[in-house]
């Protein structure tokens, strides 16, 4: 897939811009138009690619949405130094706030490429109609889960429908839909697309959308809406597919080059870490555009050529040191930490190198009362990898693994059985626990629906997947309905700092035992949450004053 992308697909380029030709007078003869393009399937192909890419972009998976959404979240800490991640983390967004419109224009280019597939391909002649039928279920995959985003992440879910390609400037300006008709749009694309997708691709086409990955983006549009029946009904076809998806031997083959699309990847956007001549490094369509994701400079320390823009919170810090190692398990012995901990975060008392070196001996840690770094999908493995000319990285984001999978499907047994969901929620958390050799829960101890709910709410979802997905932490916290509740506890919290090690402090201290300095967060979030306002971004001011219709 990584190959794939990199087809040159400049030749849509010409007619990205909605309606261009109703607004010039001056035919560009060296452009080639939409009427000249769509005539074959290697076309279709392209255009399909270019769709593809559309997930790339810095809005939808790339560097800017992965590494600064984390800290609208409990998970994330942003910089001293950056005021756009400062804000988010502070709920201080608005209309005009950067993420709020890259992420808004991102999503929609690639709204509008999949319609242009969705118009053009049942029409083109030299093209078999098997495969007219796998591109358009791709092309309906790709805008379901644009719009999935889209409905997730602004306006309660009443956003713009677009479901063809705009003829002229009257029929861009939309006015906004029900978040029901939103709702119905991305289930039906998402269907559609999981009737008709294949389960697995040769090699050489891996990364490119299956009825597993269809079938899990249900799931999780399902729960999200609280249809927990639904929800577990489209988990469960994941899990029984055992010939397909299993979880890794270890957990770390998740977040590097080595082993992308493993048995555990359900779906995944596919970056390249290959410059190209000309190239700046950014994500743009054209031969000298890039297709690799800034999330490893942006979160990796100074000293591995990283500008450290968010890190793990306090909490979550604690958290992981708290991750509790089975002693019964060899892969154990002398660990200071635990393997699944150690995976995802670096902290200054690691066990594991970090860019070949002690964490305390890379340049630029645990300054600022940094207390812990993203491990995930950074290239901490290889110090010249980092530390060089490159300012990208090819490491791809998994979206939905089978972990995430197995989780969501506890809370489903759970949520629709009540304490008697309990012992195979517990079953399918331990799989979980067990293969990072993590101390597995006690069924017994874990016998009622509201413990177990509060484990995997504070404990098991947020340990495995920090940073990982869509925006996946707040769409968890706001599915329980638990932002004000987490935000005013985490806020409550004291720390302080020894030799680069962060503790925990009660409530009521004023220092640390040596007179250490007392670190709080998320006082701001706590402060300033408010529902109607903070659970979803507002539509972006481009659109308010471009679109009359709003």
């Amino acid at each position: 897939m990584k190959n794939l992308l990199k087809i040159n697909i400049s030749l849509l380029i010409a007619f990205t811009l909605f309606g261009c030709q109703d607004w010039f007078d001056i035919e560009n003869k060296n452009t080639i138009e939409e009427r000249e393009f769509w005539q074959n399937e290697e076309e279709a192909f392209m255009g399909l690619m270019a769709a593809y890419s559309g997930l790339q972009n810095h809005g939808s998976m790339g560097g800017n949405s992965a590494a600064q959404m984390p800290t609208r979240s409990d998970i994330g800490r942003p910089s001293i130094w950056n005021d756009q991640y400062v804000e988010l983390s502070k709920l201080l967004f608005n209309d005009n706030t950067s993420i709020v419109k890259l992420k808004w224009a991102d999503l929609y280019t690639t709204v509008f490429r999949t319609n242009q597939i969705l118009d053009q391909v049942p029409d083109i002649i030299d093209m078999e109609e098997d495969a007219k039928e796998l591109c358009l279920a791709e092309a309906h995959f790709i805008r379901g889960i644009c719009y999935y985003w889209l409905y997730s992440t602004y306006n309660h879910g009443s956003i713009i429908l677009h479901t063809t390609v705009a003829k002229g400037k009257d029929e861009i300006a939309q006015p906004l839909s029900a978040k029901e008709d939103v709702l119905a749009l991305i289930i039906s694309d998402l269907t559609y697309a999981q009737e008709r997708l294949p389960e697995t691709w040769d090699d050489i086409y891996k990364g490119r959308a299956t009825w597993g990955a269809a079938t899990a983006f249900l799931g999780q549009v399902y729960i999200n809406e609280h249809e927990y029946v639904k929800a577990q009904d489209e988990f469960a076809k994941i899990i029984e597919r055992d010939d397909l998806y299993q979880l890794t031997p270890e957990i770390g083959w998740n977040f590097d080059k080595d082993h992308e699309f493993n048995s555990e990847s359900i779906f995944e956007v596919s970056f390249s870490d290959t410059q190209k001549p000309n190239g700046g490094g950014v994500i743009v369509d054209g031969p000298s555009g890039t297709e690799g994701t800034r999330r490893g400079v942006y979160l990796a320390p100074s000293g591995a050529n990283g500008s450290r823009l968010s890190m793990p919170s306090y909490w979550i810090t604690m958290l992981f040191q708290n991750d509790e190692m089975d002693p019964t398990d060899p892969r154990n012995d002398g660990l200071t930490h635990s393997i699944r901990s150690q995976y995802s975060i670096v902290m200054a008392d690691d066990d594991y190198e970090y860019y070949q070196k002690h964490p305390t001996d890379v340049h630029g840690t645990f300054k600022n009362k940094e207390s812990s770094y993203l491990r995930k999908f950074q290239n901490w493995w290889d110090e010249y990898e980092a530390i060089g000319t490159k300012t990208i990285s090819g490491i791809n984001e998994r979206v939905i693994r089978l972990a995430d999978v197995y989780l969501l499907y506890a809370e489903c047994l759970i949520q629709n059985n009540g304490d008697g969901g309990t012992f195979e929620a517990v079953h399918y958390i331990n799989r979980i626990r067990t293969r990072s050799a993590v101390m597995p829960l006690d069924h017994n101890e874990y016998n009622t629906a509201e413990k177990l709910m509060e484990h995997i709410m504070y404990v098991e979802r947020p340990l495995e997947l920090m940073f990982e997905g869509h925006d996946t932490r707040w769409v968890d916290m706001r599915r329980w309905g638990v932002i004000k509740e987490q935000y005013d506890r985490l806020a409550k919290k004291k720390y302080y700092m020894s030799k680069k090690i962060l503790f925990e402090l009660p409530e009521d201290a004023t220092e640390g035992p040596k007179g250490e300095e007392v670190l709080q967060e998320f006082q701001d979030a706590s402060a300033s949450y408010t529902p109607d306002y903070h659970n979803y971004f507002p539509i972006p001011i481009d659109e308010l004053l471009s679109n009359p219709n709003l």
